[in-house]
Parts: C-alpha cells; structure tokens; sequence
C-alpha cells in the first residue's frame, strides 16, 4: 500500500475546506433563480393566464371595419347626382408610421405630400391605427404600378380599389348636395350620440361610426348624414407580426345608406346654372302646391369633388379667400334688400287696412319730399292708380302708403310673409335676414326711428334684407291667396332594398288672411307687370304670368341688385321662381330676362 505524502494530504484538505462555502452560495444562487422563475410561471399562468391568453389572442387576430357605402341621392327623374365610384386609392397604415416616424418624410416624398399633412392625418387620435388610412383617390394606373413595385421599400403603403363619392355634375348642384369629408373630433362625438341607440347586429357593427369615416359636411350630404351613411361591416382576421393579413376568420358585408330622391330637375337646374353664367346671384323656383324645389342654383360655384377624400391646402385656400365667395349659396346664405319686390306685400296691406283702395290714385311727379330731403322715384310717372303703381313700380306712391301704415305695420306684413325668419328647408346654414322696427333700432344701434326709414323701408330698401328662397316663400303666398308651405328639396327616403322610409308631404308654415277681392287686385297688378309694365321680358306665349321687379341700391356710385318674383299660371300658379343678381343693374334689363327663359324652358318641359 503506497501512502500519499503528509503535505500532500494536507493540501488536499485545505482545498476541500475552501471549496464547500462557494459551492453553498452557488447553490442558492440557483435556487433564488429557480425560486423566481417558479413565482414567475405562477404569476403568469395561473394568476393572470387567462387574461394573458386573451390578450395573446388579440395580438394574434384583428377586427378590421368596413366602412359602409354611402346612399345615392338622384332627381326627381332618378338621375344619380351623387354617387359611389370605384377608384384606385392609395392609403397608409398610421401604426407603422407611429412605430417608425422617422420615415414619414420618405413616405410623403414619394406620396407626393407635404410632411407636416402626413403626419397630422396618421397622429390624428380619432382613427384606428391599424386600418387603412386613405390619403389619395382616383390614382392612375401608372402610379399605382410604380407603387406597387416599391411595395417591399414602403410596407406602410397600400393601393387597392375602393368605393368614393363622386358628383357626376360638378359645379351645377355643389350648394344643394354638399360634398364629404373625413369626421371631425365635434363630428364623431355628436354621431356617435345620435346613434347610440342602434341596437348592432353584431360585434363589428357596435359603432356605426369611427375616426377614419367619410360624412357630410354640407348641404343634402350633411342634412341627411344619418340616412346616407349606412351601417359598417368588418372582418376578423388573422396577421403576420408585421401586420400583414394571413387568413379571415369571419366577415360581415356593410350594409349601403338610403336613397336620396330629390325634387329637383337636372334640366331646369342646368338651365338655371347657364342663365346665371357671368354673375354673382341666385335662381329658386318652387312648386307652390307642395313646397317642392324644383331649382336652385348660386353663383358662383365649386367642385365639390375637390374635397374628396380632402382637399388639398393649395386648393383650399384660394377658394375660401376668393372675393366671389363661391362656397356661399346666395340662395340661402346672403341677404339683401329686396327693392321693389317687396311692394306688392304693402299693397296688399293697404288694401286690408283701407287705406287705399283699387280706385286710389296719385301724381308722381318724379320724388316726394319729405322734410327738406326729396325721396326721388326712379321716373316720373305721372298719374299712377294701384295697379299702375305695381305694373310701373311707382316709389311715390309707396312712400305715401309706408307713411300711412308706419314702421310697425310694414315690419308685421313682413313677418306674416315669412320674413325675417328661416323657412326652414332642408339645408345647413339657413340665414333668416331682418325685418326691422323702431324697437330693433333702439335695442341694436341704440337710436331713434326716422320718418325717412320709412319711406325707404316702404319700397323695401334701408335695413330690411331677405334671402332669395324667403322671396320665393312670400311670392308663393301671394300666389297660393295667402298658403306657404315649407321649401323642401327630398321628396322620398328609399331603402337599398327599395322600402320607402321617409315620404315628405307638404307642410305649411304660415298663413295670411286676406279679403279674396285684394288679393286678385295685387295679382292683377302683377300680371301687368309681365304684359304692360317693367318686365316684359319675361312673358311666356300662351301662358299668364304674373311678377315683379326690384333694383334695389347696395352702395353709392354701383349698380344696384337685381331681382325679379314671378308665378305662373297666374290663375293656377303651377310653380314660383325669384331671381336675384348681385350689382347687375335694374330687375326688368337683367333678372326679368333670365326668369323669362328659365320659364319657358319649365313650361316647354310640359310641368
């Protein structure tokens, strides 16, 4: 048996007494890691796993909404006036241009955008990062091969074919049917209100609307958002870690808005836009048996497929700061001081008060004083009885009848007509004008009522102002022996399964009770207007019509406003139309003209 040194031994010993306190301290190294992970696994799978699995899942698969297509609006002859188009669209995903906004540039460059426009649309915290997020429409085909071809270099770009609104006739119904644009902050908040109350037919369709939505912003498009807009399908899918989509998993077909049919005429309002060329103004004509509107055009107007899916800042910016004002529909939207046509209310009156009578007769020797001012008529007249003073538009014998009634009296038969209040058609920003009285005049401008006012309120110039569609509203009263019903533009609500959801009957607004002798008196002195007096252009063969001109003055040193009121047959008024045309000079030269072939263009359409 061979024995190992002593020191050998020794030193053995003295290493195996060193080594045991390490491996100790590895051990529970070990042992608090095993001890953590434990915990860990405990925490994850147990405590939390089943949250944890669901969220897992969410990761794994995507809702996906579809928005819906929007509902047609077409003419009263179901001729599509706006309309869903399919185009070739270029969108980003906003999610990976959040994850990587260092390649926004990059993207807009080749987008051909502004920066700054990218990244405001993809920041925008309304919208779901994770859909399509369109930023250009009615793409070529070229530029959709070039894209598509750098697919692999932009992964946050798509191009696919989708559905957008279009507007078949541009300019000619950009004031009546609006245009779309994407929903604001204020705009989701009050829809999302209004719509609370649907009931969904499944879990892809609980909103009906969502940040990356199109709706209306003007006009029919914006009156009539909640029929138009229809309900959101959606698909669950399954996607790679990039976002890409692997397989759908369930889907839901969207279901289109309701169909819009309106009483308009393509025909009369074409005509109307051509009559209207060259000035800044307004035609409208209504059915006066139902309220219907048969035309109504303002120029100047506006693409409104511009602002589809936006518009472009360059674009945008010329058109609001343009001195024209072509977003503004004159018919509604401006007022003025209606001039002449607004005599034959006043007639009426004094007739109703007896203040005058059919017999009254005056001699307009061209002006009246009143005072030391004279209040001077457009011509000198001569003798004028009542119905030379509508037929020739007399301001002396006006001036004397706006004395006898006074302020307070004119500014009531003003109202009673509708007047100084919206008539309460089925379009946005409806101005309802002035009527003024002393007590107005006190109350806003802190100063008394003048007897010159009168006189000038008397042939309908000084503060008054109405809007083009609320002469037509009064004219028809005249027309109906006292009935005005309210302007509407929809005449029926359809379903895409072609259900009638919504038929507009005729509503009337206002009444004025009159003896039926005066009003014949006031229409007779109309309809010699038309066959005898100032407006002699616009005479229709073979058809009675009666109307009135109007020049009223809108600044010294300019032409004045021209407008003109008609109805027609006289008898049995079958439509009303006013037209007004801004700083063209007097009723009878320009606005009478206009009326008269629009007129004979409606009647040779057999209305």
């Amino acid at each position: 048996m061979i024995r190992r040194p002593k020191r050998y031994l020794g030193v053995q010993a003295e290493a195996q007494r060193i080594a045991r306190p390490r491996e100790y301290i590895m051990l529970g190294m070990v042992g608090v890691v095993l001890l953590i992970l434990g915990v860990r696994l405990w925490y994850l799978q147990i405590l939390h796993g089943a949250e944890l699995a669901t969220r897992a899942e969410l990761v794994r698969t995507r809702l996906i909404r579809i928005p819906p297509p929007r509902g047609l609006i077409v003419d009263r002859n179901n001729t599509p006036i706006a309309v869903n188009k399919a185009q070739l669209v270029v969108s980003v995903m906003p999610y990976l241009l959040r994850q990587n906004p260092e390649r926004i540039p990059l993207v807009a460059q080749r987008l051909g955008m502004a920066p700054e426009d990218l990244q405001e649309m993809v920041s925008n915290p309304r919208i779901n990062p994770y859909v399509p997020l369109v930023v250009q429409k009615g793409v070529s085909h070229e530029q959709a091969v070039n894209l598509l071809e750098s697919q692999y270099n932009l992964p946050e770009v798509e191009v696919t074919m989708q559905a957008m609104r279009r507007y078949p006739y541009g300019k000619l119904y950009a004031h009546i049917v609006g245009y779309v644009g994407q929903i604001s902050e204020d705009e989701l908040k009050e829809y999302t209100e209004k719509t609370r109350h649907e009931e969904p037919t499944d879990w892809l369709t609980a909103r009906l609307y969502d940040g990356t939505d199109f709706v209306g912003k003007n006009g029919l498009e914006k009156e009539y958002e909640l029929y138009l807009h229809g309900k959101p399908g959606g698909q669950q899918v399954e996607v790679t870690p990039l976002g890409k989509i692997h397989r759908v998993l369930q889907e839901f077909e969207p279901k289109p808005g309701a169909r819009l049919i309106i009483s308009i005429d393509t025909r009369l309002q074409q005509k109307a836009f051509e009559l209207l060329q060259g000035h800044k103004g307004a035609l409208v004509a209504l059915d006066p048996r139902t309220g219907e509107v048969l035309t109504m055009v303002s120029q100047p107007a506006f693409d409104p497929n511009l602002f589809v899916p936006r518009i472009p800042r360059e674009v945008w910016r010329p058109l609001l700061n343009n001195p024209d004002a072509p977003l503004n529909n004159r018919a509604i939207q401006s007022s003025y001081a209606p001039g002449s046509i607004f005599k034959p209310l006043l007639a009426l009156e004094g007739l109703e008060q007896g203040l005058i009578s059919t017999r009254t007769a005056i001699t307009c020797q061209g002006g009246y004083r009143l005072g030391t001012r004279t209040f001077r008529c457009w011509r000198h007249h001569g003798y004028v009885d009542f119905y030379k003073s509508i037929a020739m538009s007399c301001d002396v014998f006006y001036y004397l009848l706006g004395q006898k009634l006074g302020p307070e009296k004119i500014a009531e038969t003003a109202r009673a007509f509708g007047l100084g209040q919206p008539t309460g058609i089925d379009l946005p920003h409806e101005r309802k004008g002035l009527v003024p009285d002393p007590d107005w005049k006190r109350r806003v401008l802190k100063e008394p009522w003048y007897g010159g006012e009168t006189l000038n309120y008397s042939i309908g110039q000084g503060y008054l102002h109405v809007t083009p569609l609320q002469m037509a509203v009064a004219t028809m009263g005249i027309a109906n022996r006292g009935v005005m019903y309210r302007p509407h533009l929809v005449k029926q609500i359809v379903s895409e399964a072609g259900q009638v959801i919504r038929t507009f009957e005729p509503e009337v607004i206002h009444r004025v009770q009159a003896n039926p002798a005066h009003w014949e008196a006031v229409i007779e002195g109309m309809v010699r207007v038309v066959e005898q007096g100032t407006a002699g252009a616009a005479r229709v063969p073979g058809v009675r019509v009666a109307g009135k001109t109007g020049s009223a003055e809108f600044r010294k040193g300019g032409k004045t406003h021209a407008w003109f009121v008609a109805f027609a047959p006289a008898d049995q008024p079958r439509v009303v139309v006013c037209v007004m045309a801004e700083e063209s000079g007097g009723g009878g030269a320009v606005a009478a003209p206009i009326a008269g072939e629009w007129l004979r263009t409606f009647f040779e359409l057999g209305y």
